[in-house]
């Protein structure tokens, strides 16, 4: 690994791929990220990663560095089609995986019982490369590859990314550890409680007006907020235009755009 880091600082692209690369875990950037290091590295057209359960199989990130070609890498269809059980050189990793070794595979397109799947999967492809490893107890798997007209990989692209698969497999588990740590945006509107207690932190509604903000997002109408408070739809009504007033904005939806701007740096999101 100590090589292809050298490699990367003397770079400015290359720097930038692998800050790119960091900046990206944990976030809907990862994809771009790991595919922009990945085409430094080994010259790589596309990456899917992959998180493996003991039947199943879910998508980490996939991406292409030519964006007009991601149509190539089907992933979609790979994992809901379950088209993932019929490709041979990942299934035969889950059977012989060792949780103490990683292992870098150069897949062989040519192979009998491939050619079921490439033609859905990898079209175009020229050549392919899986990374396997196992990071905090999970299966990780990450395929990288070329696309025609570009030629197979070189020896020296391949050994370039051995040298990188720890940092790349432990980059994997760390964005699985962020993505699970992170605050669900479902709880920000379907707990009324969350949202009573997100307006309180903001410190700028009175409490009447709070509680029918709350309510309001919660998905109440005027009436229901009514039964719900005590009070009479026209004071809901009310209290309504006060908060909007107090808020500078003008209807349920601005109220619903603010918050969630609240909540998310309330949540530290």
């Amino acid at each position: 690994m100590g090589i292809v880091i050298q490699q990367q600082t003397h770079s400015g692209h290359q720097r930038s791929s692998l800050s790119g690369f960091v900046d990206g875990i944990g976030t809907e950037q990862f994809g771009l990220g790991l595919v922009g290091l990945l085409h430094d590295v080994c010259d790589a057209d596309h990456c899917a990663a992959f998180q493996l359960g003991s039947d199943s199989i879910s998508t980490l990130a996939f991406s292409s560095f030519d964006p007009a070609q991601s149509r190539i890498l089907m992933v979609e269809s790979y994992v809901r089609e379950v088209r993932w059980s019929k490709d041979l050189p990942l299934t035969k990793t889950l059977v012989h995986s060792n949780v103490s070794c990683d292992s870098l595979i150069h897949v062989d397109l040519n192979d009998r019982g491939y050619d079921d799947l490439q033609p859905y999967i990898y079209p175009q492809v020229s050549d392919r490369l899986l990374l396997c490893g196992r990071r905090d107890n999970i299966e990780f798997r990450l395929s990288v590859a070329r696309s025609d007209p570009s030629p197979e990989f070189k020896i020296g692209a391949i050994n370039h990314l051995a040298d990188l698969s720890d940092t790349l497999l432990s980059a994997m588990a760390k964005h699985v550890s962020v993505l699970m740590t992170r605050p669900s945006i479902a709880s920000a509107l379907t707990d009324l409680q969350e949202i009573e207690t997100c307006l309180h932190a903001q410190k700028l509604l009175p409490r009447r007006e709070l509680e029918v903000c709350a309510r309001i997002l919660y998905g109440l109408s005027s009436i229901g907020i009514s039964l719900d408070l005590g009070i009479g739809e026209a004071s809901v009504k009310t209290y309504r235009r006060r908060a909007y007033q107090r808020l500078n904005i003008g209807c349920e939806r601005e109220l619903l755009q603010w918050y969630l701007s609240q909540w998310s740096f309330w949540r530290g999101h």
